[in-house]
């Protein structure tokens, strides 16, 4: 899925979201703005492939994530990922942006797990609304304890 700016919608192949389909599904607007405002900044940083790659990975690999049990070990890949993220773009990027391209991409990773915190609040009122329209595998990336899922 692809964020476009220019429409300010999200794009998944030929199918297109919009904020008002996110709405119509049950999301608070207090959460959709901030992820709105989130994906027009992180299309601002003008990010390469590789640069997005290392971002998600960091959002994955990470210690503090629920349910992670070896800490050390993910916490380990995530300190290798942050800096091969800076070297990449150390060795990559030119120009004066070049310089503060890592704490941006740093502050969007924060932002985004705040967002991820209230995505998954929202996700588990939709559920308890609308039992059987979430499919399992969002109910388990969102569930504070993935281990009580099938």
């Amino acid at each position: 899925m692809v964020f476009n700016a220019t429409t300010s919608n999200w794009e998944c192949g030929h199918i297109t979201y919009c904020i008002h389909d996110a709405l119509r599904a049950g999301f608070q607007p207090l959460l959709l703005e901030p992820i709105f405002k989130f994906h027009h900044n992180l299309r601002k940083l003008d990010l390469q492939e590789e640069e997005y790659a290392l971002i998600q990975a960091l959002s994955l690999f990470s210690p503090d994530r629920p349910g992670v049990q070896q800490h050390a070990a993910i916490d380990r890949v995530h300190e290798n990922l942050a800096l091969t993220l800076k070297t990449w773009i150390d060795c990559k990027k030119k120009g004066p942006n070049k310089r503060l391209l890592y704490p941006k991409m740093i502050a969007c990773l924060t932002e985004m797990r705040s967002m991820t915190e209230e995505y998954s609040k929202q996700i588990l009122q939709i559920q308890d609304m609308q039992p059987d329209t979430i499919s399992p595998l969002i109910m388990e990336v969102v569930s504070k304890n993935p281990c009580n899922h099938a």
